[in-house]
């Protein structure tokens, strides 16, 4: 037996010393460059969350995110891709208010070479002033022509694509309770005449189509649809491939005839379908403001619904436009763009009272803007929403309150996201807030 243990242990040296395979190169020492600052986003999520994205048009891609304070490495967390390309990483630290932070963004290592980028002076500050509550899930958002509240602001009506078919909702704002109209044929805008009367392109089944059309291929029936019998009928002609189509104001609507034909714009009042008419040659049809809920705007005035003049609510620039008028305040909002030295669009907006400008924002290189659809301005101070681009400085995302009577404006609501968002600001402070994606409601804390 000793014989057998002892040749065992002779075959297993032999068989340790014969190993000949090649073991794979490790290295002993990476290089580590200094790659200087990276442009980011910086999303709080909660008091002790961070996301950090990073945009897909970057040379290196990050791998891992180093939380640092002064010299000491507090996290590190990797760096992962989403669907949309954007790479980003979270990081989970109990941060403290005030404390300066700093991170080290590693990308990934290019032979024996690791790059190291840096976001330097960090605080982290996570404010929430709204309890959000989802009311519906879209499929797929058809944008603000498919949505529109009704004159009383009781409801709000909605298109949602799934799967290539059309399906038109009502919200009952008071109550938030979500009900199927039906399928909706045509993916032309709605606008809303009554709780429940909607103008959309009509069907084969409209009433009162005239014998004679304006025709051409640039045509499309706007009619009224009841949303209870379903019913449809005849309203006026308008363009299919230009066409703008205000929102209903005072029972009255702006919308542009086909252009080949008729060559001319209407103001229609819809209840005896009356109408004062503007030929094209002397009206840019372009320029009718769709996105107006309380006024109908043409060229940065206002269009008189008793009897279709314009008139100048304030006196703009080239580089101006005008977004709206706010009846309860008298404020009036304006939007600017300029260029920097180096050609660079830059946006921001304005206040005036009384014709005299109030307040005139920063202007920002990429930066967005959302004033709401409808206001709910208090003690002269107005909510609102911007969205940064990537930057190689902190900039938050999200709801902001501005006091127009000093100019001060902070973040209220930590809230990042691309897409475009429109909000009815109710007068109990709530929000109703249509997205991309979502209806939310937000409701103060």
């Amino acid at each position: 037996m000793k014989n057998l243990y002892l040749l065992f242990f002779v075959a297993l040296i032999a068989s340790c010393k014969k190993d000949n395979t090649p073991k794979p190169f490790i290295a002993t020492k990476a290089v580590v460059k200094d790659a200087g600052l990276i442009a980011f986003k910086a999303a709080p999520l909660a008091d002790n969350q961070l996301k950090i994205s990073f945009s897909k048009q970057l040379q290196k891609t990050p791998s891992k995110i180093i939380l640092k304070q002064d010299t000491a490495t507090l996290v590190v967390a990797d760096v992962t891709s989403e669907n949309s390309g954007v790479s980003s990483a979270t990081v989970t630290y109990p941060f403290k208010p005030g404390v300066a932070y700093n991170f080290v963004v590693q990308a990934a290592v290019a032979t024996d070479t690791i790059y190291h980028y840096t976001i330097p002076s960090y605080s982290h500050q996570y404010v929430s002033a709204y309890n959000y509550k989802q009311v519906l899930q879209l499929h797929q958002s058809l944008g603000t022509n498919a949505f529109d509240i009704s004159p009383s602001r009781n409801y709000l009506f909605i298109t949602d694509n799934v799967a290539n078919t059309l399906y038109l909702k009502r919200i009952n704002l008071q109550t938030l309770g979500v009900e199927d109209i039906g399928t909706n044929p045509t993916s032309g805008p709605i606008r809303a005449i009554a709780d429940d009367e909607l103008l959309r392109y009509g069907d084969n089944s409209t009433e009162n189509v005239p014998a004679t059309s304006a025709g051409g291929n640039d045509q499309a029936v706007l009619a009224r649809y009841n949303v209870n019998t379903h019913r449809y009928s005849f309203v006026d002609f308008v363009s299919s491939g230009y066409g703008r189509i205000s929102r209903v104001i005072n029972n009255h609507v702006l919308v542009v005839n086909p252009i080949y034909t008729a060559k001319t714009a209407s103001l229609i009042n819809l209840g005896d379908l009356s109408r004062v008419q503007y030929p094209l040659n002397d009206f840019d049809f372009t320029r009718i403001y769709e996105n107006s809920f309380g006024h109908i705007l043409y060229n940065g005035m206002l269009v008189n619904t008793s009897n279709g003049a314009f008139s100048n609510v304030i006196n703009l620039d080239a580089n101006s436009g005008l977004l709206d008028v706010d009846d309860a305040t008298g404020y009036v909002f304006t939007s600017s763009y300029l260029k920097n030295a180096a050609g660079d669009p830059l946006s921001g907006f304005n206040a005036y009272k009384s014709g005299v400008r109030v307040f005139q924002s920063d202007y920002v290189y990429g930066r967005s803007f959302s004033l709401p659809i409808i206001f709910n301005i208090k003690n002269d101070v107005v909510i609102y929403y911007q969205w940064f681009p990537y930057d190689t400085r902190v900039n938050i995302d999200g709801y902001y309150s501005l006091n127009l009577k000093t100019g001060e404006s902070k973040l209220i609501q930590d809230d990042s996201d691309v897409y475009a968002r429109f909000d009815y600001q109710q007068p109990d402070g709530s929000v109703i807030s249509v997205r991309a994606d979502r209806v939310y409601k937000l409701t103060l804390k």
